[in-house]
């Protein structure tokens, strides 16, 4: 990992996913993977973050201790682990790509959906929160989507965003939930032999970043209100959706 270019894209793309770890549901965590893999082969990117994710999820732990939901957790954790289970077994198979343009497409149009209804451009008609089925199913498909290039960012916030919960609430439990899923990802990455010795020591080099930035997105989660607090979840995963779309599409053409 000789190209200064790897490292000014780590750096940021590390900071950016910490941030948004920290105080904001992980949405902008899905920008990691391709702002590095523009320097190196997407499969080694996403290998070089898990150890560094790992980290940030313990430092948004400490954070965020006891004010996670437990009953949205025990509906999404046990999905979750299908999904990694599933994603392991597709590796070989699935795309990178065609992983983008999945997760993109399903981001897409459920936050631009909650914006439409927002500035009241189509009905709201206030439906009751997603049931169990419903938020496990989306909980399989972030445990599904985060194997390959850490992206779990925009399902989950499918699965938890109409639940409505208070801006700590929501924040703690995807802490809680990106935790027990990256460290669930160790052992089948292992056994896919994505962790050589460039890829630890350069996680290692990295490390730090992440308590960094996730302790910044903690004080600014306090910092902004909750209409501003959701405003911002959902614009994030508009952005970062379009944003693996356009990499997904192009990358076809």
């Amino acid at each position: 990992m000789t190209d200064p270019l790897f490292w000014i894209l780590a750096i940021l793309g590390l900071g950016i996913v910490g941030i948004s770890k920290g105080g904001f549901g992980g949405g902008l965590g899905v920008v990691g993977v391709p702002l590095i893999s523009a320097a190196i082969p997407v499969q080694q990117a996403a290998a070089i973050m898990l150890p560094c994710l790992i980290i940030m999820d313990l430092t948004g732990l400490h954070g965020w201790r006891g004010r996670w939901s437990i009953p949205h957790l025990k509906q999404l954790i046990p999905a979750a682990l299908v999904g990694i289970f599933l994603g392991a077994l597709s590796f070989h198979w699935m795309t990178d790509d065609m992983l983008r343009i999945l997760i993109g497409g399903i981001g897409c149009a459920f936050g631009l959906h909650w914006w439409l209804k927002h500035l009241g451009w189509i009905p709201d008609p206030n439906q009751s929160r997603p049931g169990p089925m419903r938020t496990g199913f989306w909980g399989m498909v972030a445990g599904f989507t985060s194997f390959s290039v850490h992206a779990g960012g925009p399902p989950l916030q499918v699965a938890l965003l109409p639940q409505r919960l208070a801006p700590e609430a929501y924040a703690a439990t995807t802490v809680v939930f990106f935790a027990v899923v990256n460290l669930a990802k160790v052992a089948p990455y292992y056994w896919l032999d994505q962790f050589s010795t460039d890829v630890v020591i350069t996680a290692l080099i990295l490390a730090p970043i992440g308590p960094l930035a996730v302790r910044l997105g903690i004080y600014l989660n306090q910092r902004i209100s909750v209409l501003w607090f959701y405003r911002l979840c959902y614009f994030a995963l508009v952005l970062t959706s379009l944003r693996l779309l356009s990499i997904g599409l192009t990358n076809q053409l």
